[in-house]
């Protein structure tokens, strides 16, 4: 298990796509750096707060884990490493739960590094926090990470459940992008700018759900649950990554 665990490690690293990922984490906080001092400038005529542009990251977070973990769980189909495994006598269990480490260390690298991209930019050119406490900071940060942890397991393990088919950018996409358009509406709901929620019922019911257990919505927002809210909502999409999808990937004849 150990030893299939640091080999899918080891090619995560050198991978391509890894390194796409986090070209893109650059580029992508280094435009919006650009584009809000720009504003701030021109238009706001103040200092950058690092309120604006700290966070930036979770704006595409789902994508980028999603894109990534999918992207290199599916080579692993395409050039038969994965049936290589197999046929060498590695147990399918430990197959897959290898590849859903790997998929939540994906998560984790990808969240550690846009922190660190983002401390060095709050510190070289903003003026610092105006609504954020240190461990406020410390607490979006930690759920954002476990977030995409549990997002990088999931998406890993609808590669395997699928076998490698394409269908899973299909759906791992096209899930992420849904989840942030009803994740937008839900917060409209939840908290309007103006007046008080009016939602009962099943519908209040359904809509706290999701926001509050549902690791999709945590990159909507600022935490605003206690941790360990958090905590339940992403251990609870993992260990139903793994259970459901060990069931599928073991039963799965693989081409």
């Amino acid at each position: 298990m150990f030893r299939n665990l640091y080999a899918d490690t080891r090619s995560i690293l050198l991978s391509r796509a890894f390194r796409i990922a986090l070209w893109a984490i650059v580029i992508y906080q280094g435009f919006y750096l650009i584009f809000m001092k720009c504003l701030y400038a021109f238009i706001v005529g103040t200092a950058l707060d690092a309120d604006d542009i700290s966070f930036v990251f979770t704006g595409i977070a789902a994508f980028i884990v999603t894109a990534a973990t999918l992207f290199i769980t599916d080579r692993e189909f395409s050039n038969g490493c994965i049936r290589n495994k197999l046929i060498s006598g590695v147990r399918r269990s430990d197959v897959f739960l290898s590849s859903v480490c790997g998929g939540m260390l994906q998560g984790a690298i990808y969240t550690i590094f846009a922190f660190l991209i983002s401390a060095i930019f709050t510190m070289l050119f903003t003026a610092g926090f105006i609504d954020y406490s240190v461990p406020e900071v410390a607490d979006y940060w930690l759920v954002t990470t476990m977030t995409s942890m549990a997002i990088g397991a999931f998406s890993t393990a609808l590669v395997l459940m699928l076998g490698g088919n394409k269908l899973c950018y299909v759906i791992g996409l096209l899930l992420a992008f849904v989840m942030k358009v009803w994740d937008s509406f839900i917060l409209d709901k939840l908290y309007p700018e103006k007046g008080s929620c009016t939602l009962i019922g099943a519908k209040l019911a359904v809509y706290r759900f999701v926001d509050k257990y549902i690791p999709y919505s945590y990159l909507m927002t600022r935490p605003h649950y206690d941790f360990g809210s958090y905590i339940i909502g992403c251990f609870a999409m993992v260990i139903l990554s793994v259970v459901i999808g060990l069931i599928v990937f073991n039963k799965k004849e693989l081409k």
